[in-house]
Order: structure tokens, then C-alpha cells, then sequence
């Protein structure tokens, strides 16, 4: 078995995973707040904040380890998708504490 170095996601396939469930928790986040679910969406929108954050920075040291094997498209679509759903995720609990 191979030993984990560190807290980040270590390969490619990994990586991609990620971008994809960052992608779907965007989606998740728009279809909820179409439907007029506040509380269901706020809660997306700070899981998924969180996760799409934790999927750019393993990205961004991935990238900085292997340039050939991590894609600038990768890099801009997770930190695109973290973007959105980590300031999402701000604003939101920014409402609920009346800040």
C-alpha cells in the first residue's frame, strides 16, 4: 500500500475527480436556488465551497510538483469553480450571521 504525503489529492485521476464533484455541486447549487430551496442551497453552496477550494489547492501544488501532468485547463477550471462556490459559500454564511 502506498503511503499518503499529506491532505491534498496526489494524482491526476484524482484531480479530474474532484473537478467533476466541484462541477456537480455547481449545478446542484444553481438547480436548488431555481427552485426557490434557500436552506437546501445554502448548504450546497458551503459544502461545495469547501470541497471546490480543497480541489484547487491540491490542483495548484499538483501543478507546481508536475507541470506536464496537470493542465492549465484544470487549474482554471477548479479555481474558476472555486471562485464561484467558495464565494458563494462566503456570502452565505456572511448572511446568516447578519454581517
Amino acid at each position: 500500500m502506498k503511503e499518503k504525503k499529506g491532505f491534498l489529492l496526489q494524482t491526476v485521476k484524482q484531480m479530474n475527480a474532484g473537478a467533476i464533484v466541484s462541477g456537480l455541486g455547481f449545478l446542484l447549487y444553481l438547480a436548488l436556488s431555481a427552485l426557490e430551496l434557500e436552506t437546501a442551497a445554502d448548504i450546497t453552496a458551503v459544502a461545495f465551497g469547501m470541497v471546490s477550494v480543497y480541489v484547487f489547492a491540491s490542483v495548484a501544488a499538483g501543478r507546481s510538483r508536475n507541470r506536464e501532468a496537470v493542465s492549465y485547463s484544470l487549474l482554471w477550471g477548479t479555481g474558476a469553480l472555486a471562485l464561484l462556490l467558495g464565494g458563494c459559500g462566503v456570502l452565505t454564511i456572511r448572511m446568516w450571521l447578519g454581517l
